[in-house]
């Protein structure tokens, strides 16, 4: 019988002996190493770019910061297990010169450096611009719920709090009772002793929720993650509830590399329109042409604010509609604003005036009576007086609206959520490993930094991406 046979154990040369020929010439292993090389560590922020005279030398932040993009690369998060494959992965023994740091080292950098991490992102993203990676004809925002390292046991709202505290309070009332019977010797086999041991501890338990929620009600929370404080319950559309945070990214439509990220406590959408496009327009400046995102973004100071800076902005309107007998009453597009006379103008002809605002909505109100006495009523309004509002943005959330083609909502969506997708599937499928916000950002930025890396070895190559590097 023939098989295929392995080498002999004892056979020598098994290596190369060099460990340059660990990696061939076209490994994207290279481009990391590259591009970690072409950085200005400490203009950058890393801790422990530069050294003291005297102490223990440190590891350079460099070589931490190679070897964490290699392990995103590869789906590998666990700092315990880098630090094994320091000692046994031919390609991390090259690309860390065989250097071999233990995991709580490891696990420090990632923790005290997510600003530097992010600048890090930033200074790759500067590089892909000038390479003519970036267009910024077309840059798609959205966000996504990432879970955190809590679990979701762990997290309680109020409502919740006070519903164990009554549950707690009729429990206590019933071991009182029991006690007060005992002293009057109607359960003469009651082991009185047990029932105030379990007594104190119900009111020991009472007294750590009733702090809990005296706490949450002073800071004015509505929930609380006993674990990791800073993770909040959101909604995550098919997953239902989760603990976790909302990343944001906004991706170039050119290549989907994404241009700027963030990680936030928010869990809406609807005020992250202004602050993600100026941010990005920092990156891009007069390259960043039009921002879209889905409705969730739709906020009209904020579109507002987008617009004034030049950029164009497509938005589809988050409304409400008039679905009471559908069909059968007209709608507030069937109503014609006139700007002259600050009135809107009904399909009977008749106008309807300003009376009133609402600061807390930002809405105009406008309304006419005689409404009874119309023929067109039965088709507008059961009342005397039909009422309109336009909001204090109105002419930005149309011109946003506008914008909103269907084509461009579906680039959109073939922009921006493969990103999220790819990302979590390096970051633990969607997971942080590392407790509280300062911790995930820096996860999170190390994912998007392993994402870019990659598309731009995916589009120019590890030889063309080389060449531009050094």
């Amino acid at each position: 019988m023939r098989h295929v046979e392995g080498t002999p154990r004892h056979q020598s040369s098994l290596l190369p002996p060099q460990i340059e020929d660990y990696v061939p010439a076209d490994h994207p292993v290279r481009v990391i190493d590259a591009f970690v090389d072409s950085l200005d560590m400490a203009g950058l922020g890393f801790d422990k770019a530069q050294t003291a005279v005297t102490g223990r030398r440190p590891y350079h932040p460099g070589d931490l910061l190679k070897l964490y993009i290699y392990a995103y690369l590869n789906q590998t998060s666990s700092t315990r297990r880098l630090e094994k494959e320091c000692h046994r992965n031919l390609e991390v023994i090259w690309l860390l010169k065989q250097l071999a740091p233990d995991f709580k080292t490891i696990a420090n950098f990632r923790k005290d450096n997510g600003r530097a991490i992010k600048n890090a992102c930033r200074h790759f993203i500067l590089f892909c611009r000038q390479a003519g990676l970036v267009s910024g004809h077309l840059v798609a925002i959205d966000g996504s719920k990432f879970k955190a390292a809590a679990s979701k046991d762990q997290a309680i709202t109020r409502k919740q709090l006070e519903k164990q505290l009554s549950k707690l309070d009729l429990k206590i009332d019933g071991y009182l009772a029991r006690l007060a019977a005992t002293e009057q010797e109607c359960e003469a086999d009651l082991d009185s002793g047990k029932v105030a041991e379990a007594l104190a501890y119900l009111q020991s338990h009472r007294a750590q929720l009733q702090d809990e929620l005296t706490s949450m009600m002073e800071s004015g929370k509505t929930q609380h993650c006993r674990t990791e404080p800073d993770a909040k319950l959101m909604r995550s559309g098919r997953e239902g509830m989760v603990v976790g945070y909302n990343a944001q990214n906004a991706v170039d439509a050119q290549h989907q590399l994404i241009v700027h990220h963030e990680l936030t406590q928010a869990s809406t959408d609807n005020h992250q329109l202004e602050p993600i496009t100026k941010a990005t327009q920092e990156v891009l400046g007069d390259q960043l042409q039009t921002v879209v995102a889905d409705a969730g973004y739709s906020n009209g100071a904020q579109v507002s604010e987008v617009l004034a800076s030049g950029i164009e902005v497509a938005v589809p309107a988050n409304r409400s509609v008039n679905n009471q007998g559908e069909g059968q009453y007209f709608q507030k597009s069937d109503f014609r604003y006139l700007p002259q006379e600050d009135a809107y103008q009904c399909p009977a002809g008749k106008l309807l005036r300003h009376k009133t605002v609402s600061s807390r909505d930002r809405l105009h109100l406008y309304a006419r009576s005689g409404c009874g006495d119309c023929p067109l009523q039965p088709k507008c309004t059961k009342a005397d007086r039909r009422w309109v509002t336009r909001h204090f943005d109105e002419e930005a959330m149309n011109t946003a609206q506008n914008a909103a083609t269907p084509e461009r909502m579906v680039r959109r969506m073939a922009t921006v959520e493969p990103t999220f997708a790819t990302l979590k599937r390096l970051l633990n499928q969607g997971r942080f490993t590392c407790w509280g916000f300062e911790s995930a950002s820096s996860e999170y930025s190390l994912g998007v930094l392993s994402y870019n890396l990659m598309r731009a070895i995916n589009v120019l190559g590890v030889k063309r991406l080389l060449a531009g590097l050094s």
